[in-house]
């Protein structure tokens, strides 16, 4: 049975063609996250070669575009003296070369500052980022590592300290290094935390206990500055554990194999193309993420629920676009799409064009998506597309049979009539 779209917001959107604009925006920001911090695209990837028995190498922009920000970043703040990072050579040599106690510190950093980036990037792609500008601080300001500031007046709006870990020791390193941050005065109670997943909880009990703890030993200033955090802290929660040891991974790799690249370049990306890698994406605009969009707006679930429900829906589906002529590469225009850097798009599905030619009047949809910026596309999925193909080839392959089975019967029909004109029958 198809999905259907509450009748309350099928009216919502035709009073208001805006709402189908800003659901396309959310959940290409959403999508464009999702992709990002979750491995995804190796899924794809496996999935792709499963059922076309190919060997493509799979990485999208978003991955591609984020690994690079994440060693521009190491050559800019931790190894910014050493140089480190200025080449993908330098870093290979140095990684080769380096003592158990460097790579330690390697794989720390990677691990600190590819979730610095996760951060940026999730602020960037956010509507909000139309009017405020989120920036890391690097090394210049102990306890913290982003602002967002307001983009009309400079003030800072928030300021932001991101902690990762690869595994629950870690995580307990992250909420002690909390503690110390808070008594030091390095990091204000009213500052915003992005930790991995049960950041949030941990740092919670821990509060509790160390406030107790603080009373029962008489420091009172301590344990106000904890209530506070108790109160006000924002905790975010980016990525986990698993998450993590992946993208360290991958950037570990990229490393040792010659390929930490800091920029863009143009040798590398007509590489990327010239060994059949799929670079790109595009997220399908769904009944589920239209409806959780209406839910967000209407205050039924919150924001992060929504980016929640809404990005792992978009995983669903992804296409990545390339060298296969079974898809389609999106890419998005207007202010959010340049803001953000989104080499994302949106395609729309046999069930949600029918949708909602019946709210805007058959075809309409395309102009409203239009005029927010957007390319858009129809598509099916890779796996039913080659599943087509397939089938068209053992169908193609019946009927050579057949014609071949004609065909010896037509040359044995000819062969006796010429028997018979011969009188020889």
């Amino acid at each position: 049975m198809e999905e259907q779209l509450c009748p309350f917001h099928v009216k919502e959107l035709k009073e208001n063609q805006q709402l189908l604009s800003e659901c396309a925006n959310f959940t290409a920001v959403a999508g464009q996250y999702h992709l990002i911090t979750s491995q995804t695209l190796d899924g794809i990837a496996q999935r792709i070669n499963s059922v076309a028995g190919t060997n493509l190498s799979i990485e999208g922009t978003h991955q591609y575009m984020r690994d690079i920000q994440v060693f521009k970043q190491l050559n800019l703040d931790p190894y910014s003296k050493s140089g480190v990072f200025s080449s993908t050579q330098r870093a290979k040599d140095y990684y080769d070369h380096a003592t158990k106690g460097q790579l330690g510190m390697i794989k720390n950093k990677l691990n600190g500052t590819a979730q610095e980036i996760d951060w940026l990037r999730f602020k960037q792609g956010k509507l909000s980022s139309l009017f405020t500008k989120s920036e890391l601080i690097g090394g210049n300001a102990p306890g913290v590592d982003g602002e967002t500031i307001n983009r009309l007046t400079g003030n800072t709006i928030s300021r932001t300290t991101v902690k990762a870990a690869e595994s629950t020791v870690g995580l307990g390193t992250n909420v002690s290094d909390v503690l110390k941050a808070l008594e030091k005065g390095t990091l204000d109670p009213k500052d915003v935390l992005t930790g991995i997943e049960g950041t949030k909880d941990a740092v919670h009990k821990a509060l509790t206990k160390n406030i107790e703890k603080a009373l029962q030993n008489g420091n009172h200033s301590y344990a106000d500055k904890l209530k506070q955090a108790q109160e006000h802290l924002k905790i975010q929660e980016l990525n986990n554990t698993e998450g993590v040891k992946q993208s360290t991974k991958r950037l570990t790799d990229k490393i040792s194999g010659g390929k930490g690249h800091s920029t863009v370049t143009l040798q590398e990306a007509a590489k990327k193309t010239a060994q059949g890698a799929v670079i790109g994406a595009a997220v399908g605009l769904t009944v589920s993420s239209i409806t959780n969009y209406m839910k967000f707006k209407n205050g039924e679930i919150t924001e992060d629920e929504a980016f929640r429900e809404v990005g792992q829906e978009t995983l669903k589906g992804a296409l990545v676009g390339g060298s296969m002529t079974a898809m389609t590469l999106f890419i998005p225009g207007g202010p959010v799409g340049f803001i953000a850097g989104m080499g994302i798009g949106i395609y729309l599905n046999k069930t949600v064009t029918n949708i909602l030619d019946e709210v805007y009047g058959k075809g309409a949809y395309a102009e409203i998506l239009h005029t927010s910026g957007y390319i858009y596309g129809m598509a099916v999925s890779l796996e039913d597309s080659l599943k087509k193909i397939r089938k068209d080839e053992q169908n193609i392959r019946s009927n050579r049979r057949t014609i071949k089975v004609k065909s010896d019967q037509i040359e044995k029909n000819f062969d006796a009539f010429d028997l018979v004109m011969k009188g020889k029958m």
